[in-house]
């Protein structure tokens, strides 16, 4: 190991961002679960609480006597009664500031800032790591975030929906899905960024936004949500956010790794993943709300089997994608 980091030290600056992000993760999901749920409960107070004082207020008084009509519409959109209301508010608000971040990071690549001499410089240092032992590795991480094995979840994912009789659920599943990977194909068309010179894996689309990087937020954070909706612990709830968000940054990261894209390019597939993520979880609440689909069912011991099956195929089938296809092409 001594001799593997002498040889190549940029692992030393690798090791200190893996360590960092999980000892992040964990400080964080440990101080979830520990005040999480009084947190929630004081934010909803302290939102009742405003929200009495705020239609208290004279000029809310005068303005409601005023226009009503406008003043109803409004108060509807911070109603907690129904989808529409304050969750339906949040969620686009949530999405435009997304967008408005996305738009800031391709003005900040197509004017030349200082996030591309940060591309750049990084990447230059992952390009000396193609011959470490650690390529295969991410290898494997990066499979998870292929075509082949993304359709391979979304097939068992809808053979798990119908199972358990909740069809609806792949509306959504297939919006993130859908949706993050034909925008990012367009933006990919319109930037038409190319890619690190020292790439390892060849690659015949262009880097920006990172197609990996999108499809890991988009499939496996909504399967992160539909586990964290068919559950009803907490902490176990946290635990799952906490393990998807450290396998969408190591797909991430295992793009950068293999110089496959800039840091950039995996930034902005994030926030695309998150933006069709968001959408999907919205028009799943939707159905939610409609009785279309119910997350209270009681699950039976096959049903369950099916799920870890699942879990197991899928890395198998990565292992052996990884070897058979993206193993070939170091060559």
């Amino acid at each position: 190991m001594i001799a593997l980091i002498e040889q190549y030290p940029q692992l030393i600056s690798l090791g200190i961002v893996l360590i960092l992000t999980m000892a992040l993760l964990w400080l964080i999901q440990h101080l979830m679960i520990r005040y999480g749920k009084r947190l929630l409960g004081f934010i909803s107070r302290s939102e009742l609480w405003l929200r009495r004082h705020i239609v208290r207020l004279p000029l809310m008084v005068r303005l409601q006597d005023k226009y009503p009509a406008t003043f109803g519409f409004i108060a509807q959109r911070f109603s907690r009664g129904h989808f529409s209301g304050l969750i339906l508010t949040v969620l686009t608000l949530l999405n435009i500031y997304i967008l408005a971040l996305f738009a800031g990071l391709v003005e900040d690549i197509v004017e030349a800032d200082s996030i591309v001499t940060t591309d750049l410089f990084v990447s230059q240092h992952m390009s000396v790591l193609q011959d470490s032992s650690i390529v295969p590795a991410f290898i494997f991480v990066t499979s998870l975030g292929s075509t082949p094995i993304t359709c391979l979840i979304i097939l068992l994912t809808a053979i798990l929906c119908t199972a358990i009789r909740q069809p609806y659920i792949l509306v959504g599943l297939l919006i993130s899905t859908i949706g993050s990977t034909t925008f990012t194909f367009l933006s990919k068309m319109a930037f038409q960024r190319s890619r690190p010179i020292d790439i390892l894996l060849m690659e015949h689309t262009y880097s920006f936004p990172s197609g990996h990087a999108t499809i890991s937020i988009a499939l496996y954070g909504f399967l992160a949500y539909m586990a964290i909706r068919f559950s009803t612990h907490f902490v176990r709830q946290v635990r799952i956010l906490s393990l998807t968000i450290l396998l969408c940054l190591l797909i991430g990261l295992s793009r950068i790794v293999l110089n496959e894209h800039y840091l950039s390019d995996i930034m902005g597939g994030f926030l695309v993943g998150i933006l069709w993520l968001t959408i999907a979880i919205s028009m799943t609440e939707w159905l939610t709300a409609r009785g279309k689909i119910n997350w209270r069912i009681i699950w039976s011991a096959s049903q369950r089997y099916m799920v870890w099956f699942s879990v197991i195929a899928v890395l198998i089938a990565t292992f052996i994608y990884a070897n058979m296809y993206q193993f070939p092409l170091l060559g």
